[in-house]
């Protein structure tokens, strides 16, 4: 049985969306081979933006997980400020209009390359090289965001001369909101150096959609395209079984996750809007499950549209709040790189075999997802009869009692079960290397 080290910050009680892709995988990489060691913060110190305590359970049996402190500077900015005045991913939650804020983003910027979680580093590198040494590790796997956990693989490989995977989940430098985060010249070059390097010497590269795999090639010339492999987000079959939709009054457009003003699904909810002036024999509602920006939140309030937001629940719920969903709505963020965005939810609506609408770039890899798996269709923004069109469309086949049909063959190529076997196959390649 292979050994390898998982070198993650975010694990349970951490919540959101980037703890699921590992913590999934390792429950099924156990059943092809591989024995999966995790390392990661302990939650005294981390400084988390959500915790999510039921999904300890989602822990393999055969996942031995170690745990270190670290020095995590955002824990004393949310001492001074608040927890809910620290931006979350996207910066959702804060006002970067404001000078105060800008600084504070300036601050994070220049001072912790390539993120203020580096602090973990120093933290994690002694007890990696300690679990390598004892266990006999043969290959370390690194994922991020936060991507000064790439470093730590970096370092790793040079000191020990060990087979190094990064698995890169998001953009790093070309993140979409990379331009609020304030950095200097110099400290752009910086972040951009370590970038270059990171996919430079890993050995082999993990990341989730073909538009990011041409984003990381193009870092050097040097790099082989053919150890770049792509492994997209997922889901977990175990997460929908056991359950089932639940009956309710009406009909639900149901959104899970985080919105920031730069997803812009405002052409979305004026479609919405004109669609129940249309039906008067039914109720229409929006309901939102997670974080949205306070603008967002006032156009919709202005709308006569019946809304209900829920404040972030443990994921067992999200996935019920979207299986009892009648329509899901995907929202791409309005950026000039959308069309190489393949966000994790998409994967969990997926498995709902419930029919979604999706704003943002109609030429896309979602676009393509959704139509080989028969489940939706993405919109322009500017598509607004479109959008009001469909949604027509998927009401009255509510009214009259339609299921809807997928493509369960393509569904199944997402399932956390499935992709299991690839990265078995990436290590083991490697390790025959």
């Amino acid at each position: 049985m292979q050994k390898v080290l998982l070198i993650t910050y975010y694990w349970p009680p951490s919540g959101g969306a980037g703890v699921q892709r590992w913590l999934k995988l390792t429950k099924y990489l156990g059943m092809h081979g591989v024995k999966p060691y995790v390392l990661t913060v302990d939650e005294a110190h981390a400084s988390y933006m959500q915790e999510d305590h039921s999904l300890l359970q989602d822990v393999g049996e055969d996942v031995k997980v170690y745990k270190t402190k670290s020095f995590e500077p955002i824990n004393y900015y949310a001492k001074l400020v608040g927890k809910d005045k620290v931006p979350t991913a996207g910066f959702s939650n804060v006002d970067n209009t404001k000078w105060s804020q800008k600084m504070v983003n300036a601050i994070r910027s220049n001072l912790f390359v390539p993120d203020p979680r580096r602090g973990w580093n120093h933290y994690a590198y002694k007890k990696a090289v300690e679990i390598i040494t004892k266990e006999q590790i043969e290959v370390v796997i690194t994922t991020s965001p936060p991507h000064s956990t790439q470093l730590l693989g970096l370092k790793l490989q040079k000191k020990l001369n060990i087979k190094w995977i990064a698995d890169l989940r998001d953009p790093w430098t070309d993140i979409y909101y990379y331009e609020l985060l304030g950095h200097s010249f110099f400290s752009k070059k910086l972040d951009a150096y370590w970038e270059k390097q990171v996919v430079k010497h890993a050995d082999k590269i993990i990341t989730v959609s073909q538009s990011l795999k041409n984003i990381f090639f193009t870092k050097d010339n040097s790099i082989d395209e053919a150890k770049i492999y792509i492994v997209p987000n997922g889901f977990d079959p175990e997460d929908f079984e056991g359950s089932e939709k639940k009956p309710h009054h009406g009909f639900v457009i149901g959104y899970t996750g985080t919105m920031s003003d730069k997803y812009n699904p405002l052409p979305f909810f004026d479609s919405l809007q004109t669609i129940v002036k249309q039906f008067d024999n039914i109720d229409i509602k929006l309901q939102i499950v997670g974080r949205i920006s306070k603008a967002i939140q006032q156009y919709i309030s202005n709308l006569d549209v019946e809304f209900e937001l829920i404040n972030t629940v443990p994921h067992s719920q999200i996935v019920q709040y979207q299986k009892d969903a009648d329509l899901l709505l995907l929202v791409i963020p309005d950026i000039p790189s959308a069309d190489s965005i393949l966000t994790g939810k998409l994967f969990e609506y997926i498995a709902t075999g419930n029919k979604i609408i999706g704003i943002g770039p109609a030429q896309s890899e979602v676009a393509d997802i959704l139509e080989k798996c028969e489940l939706g269709q993405m919109f322009d923004r500017n598509n607004r009869e479109g959008m009001a069109t469909y949604i027509e469309n998927i009401i009255h086949a509510y009214l009259q009692n339609k299921k809807n049909k997928a493509n369960r063959v393509e569904i199944e190529k997402y399932s956390r079960a499935y992709q299991a076997q690839h990265i078995r196959d990436i290590i083991c390649e490697l390790l025959n290397t």
